[in-house]
């Protein structure tokens, strides 16, 4: 079923928020208008993560990178723009039955690093999804001893991704003609 909210710009851009019908406790929003993309394909990724990575709620929210650097500087302290940030719903070491929490993506700097790594910002965005699901189930790869990077590794080739985050992360950017924004 879709739908548009009074509280959602979703309509302005065509792209209404959307509950995904076999998955309804997945929901992704797009609440900027910069980034064009193939939101069903987005949507239809979703549908297919495997029940031990979305075992519960979880909410997509695709913004700006002026947006998600006031959600960066809030919470991380940190004054500039980044791809993805997580919010799980609960404390480290609690699970909840109920909702995972929130995943936020900057749709420009998919965009940006999408075209760096020679991706489609749908394929981008797959990568940025699972790198932020599994921080919602825990997951932190600054602290894990490789861990994340593992279970990344596995899912990424399980959903067919052509590269995974963590792994990207440890790697120099390839050369590029034109020169990008760092958002890190």
């Amino acid at each position: 079923m879709s739908f548009s909210s009074p509280e959602s710009d979703d309509s302005d851009n065509g792209i209404p928020a959307s509950w995904l019908p076999e998955r309804e406790e997945v929901l992704l929003l797009n609440r900027q208008r910069l980034v064009q993309g193939n939101w069903t394909e987005v949507r239809d990724f979703l549908r297919q993560l495997p029940r031990p990575l979305a075992s519960s709620a979880f909410t997509v929210c695709l913004l700006s990178d002026r947006g998600i650097r006031r959600y960066n500087k809030q919470f991380r302290h940190q004054d500039k723009a980044t791809d993805v940030l997580s919010f799980p719903a609960q404390q480290p070491g609690q699970t909840s039955q109920d909702y995972l929490g929130d995943i936020l993506i900057s749709a420009e700097t998919a965009r940006e690093n999408a075209r760096r790594y020679g991706l489609r910002v749908e394929e981008e965005l797959k990568v940025l999804i699972l790198h932020g699901l599994l921080h919602l189930l825990g997951y932190d790869h600054e602290n894990d001893g490789g861990r994340m990077a593992r279970i990344e590794r596995q899912y990424s080739r399980k959903l067919g991704l052509p590269q995974n985050l963590t792994e990207r992360a440890g790697k120099p950017l390839p050369e590029t003609r034109r020169s990008f924004r760092n958002h890190r």
